[in-house]
């Protein structure tokens, strides 16, 4: 009741005083700006802006093209490890003609983009960097934010972008929560997954027909990461776990995930599922929390639409 209380005075103030809230609300997003620059600034002084993440996606297209491995024995923080689905280095081949600084600054432009989509101003967007995991995100540059605005979409958005979901959950398993929150609470988009499923699993399937060995590979590099060691001095602080074994604490965050998926379908929350979805990875890094940015207006809306 007091939250309420002061969210009502808040609420009323900004009515009252709307040049001086908007004037606010925008100096709050210009040092959200303001802290992406300087992050970006320090990191084109430190390798010229390139990004961890990416890096590791650019070398996969550029080891596919030459002829070299893609998967090799490495630690869980090393760089340019590569744990993504073979076929994933197969869309990163054609981009990884082009040199891998030019790319990876147009990578962290279509994020950024994402990021508007998430958050649905600019302004939300400066206020959205202020939260230390985005800035993260936009300096590593892995996949997280495109795939949370193709769950964003899915959600909120025309019942066919439910067909991307299960492309989603092949390079991030979190995306599993969101396709069954979808199937349970919104059956318009039931056609659209199955079509999705039928149409990445192919895909897949063919893949590893053409090039089981790819695959066999693919399947040792996920053994080897479930045995690396997640609490070691050299893995760094970012990386966030509850328990100090990789495949223990991802089983564990899996079944905390499952649990509130299965919330979401009783109660109807969207927003949950995407919160859900977004803690159920491999290996959970500072930044794969940026998403979560996106949960205010996902709650928003949905408490308008049911009104």
């Amino acid at each position: 009741m007091r939250l309420q209380g002061l969210a009502d005075r808040l609420r009323g103030w900004t009515t009252s005083h709307p040049a001086v809230a908007n004037a606010l609300a925008w100096l709050l997003a210009l040092v959200g700006f303001g802290v992406l620059s300087a992050s970006l600034i320090d990191s084109i002084g430190r390798n010229g802006g390139t990004a961890y993440d990416f890096h590791a996606f650019w070398l996969a297209g550029h080891h596919l093209l030459t002829g070299q491995p893609l998967y090799s024995a490495v630690g869980i923080g090393d760089p340019g490890a590569y744990r993504y689905v073979p076929t994933f280095a197969f869309l990163m081949a054609p981009l990884s003609l082009v040199p891998e600084l030019p790319m990876t600054w147009l990578y962290r432009g279509v994020a950024i983009l994402c990021l508007r989509y998430l958050v649905g101003s600019w302004r939300a967007v400066g206020w959205s960097l202020l939260f230390p995991p985005v800035v993260i995100e936009l300096l590593a540059l892995n996949v997280t934010l495109p795939i949370a605005a193709a769950g964003r979409w899915a959600l909120r958005g025309n019942p066919a972008a439910s067909a991307g979901i299960p492309a989603a959950s092949a390079l991030k398993y979190g995306s599993v929560m969101l396709a069954a929150f979808l199937w349970f609470r919104r059956r318009q988009s039931r056609r659209f997954i199955v079509l999705g499923t039928v149409l990445s699993v192919g895909l897949l399937g063919l893949h590893a027909a053409l090039d089981p060995a790819a695959w066999v590979a693919f399947v040792h590099s996920l053994g080897q990461q479930a045995r690396s060691i997640n609490h070691a001095p050299y893995v760094g602080g970012q990386l966030l776990f509850l328990v100090p074994s990789t495949l223990g604490d991802f089983l564990l965050r899996l079944g905390i995930a499952g649990l509130l998926t299965v919330i979401s379908v009783v109660k109807g929350w969207g927003w949950l599922a995407y919160g859900a979805a977004t803690i159920a990875v491999p290996t959970l890094w500072l930044a794969r929390l940026a998403p979560l940015v996106a949960i205010p207006r996902l709650w928003l809306e949905e408490r308008e639409a049911r009104q």
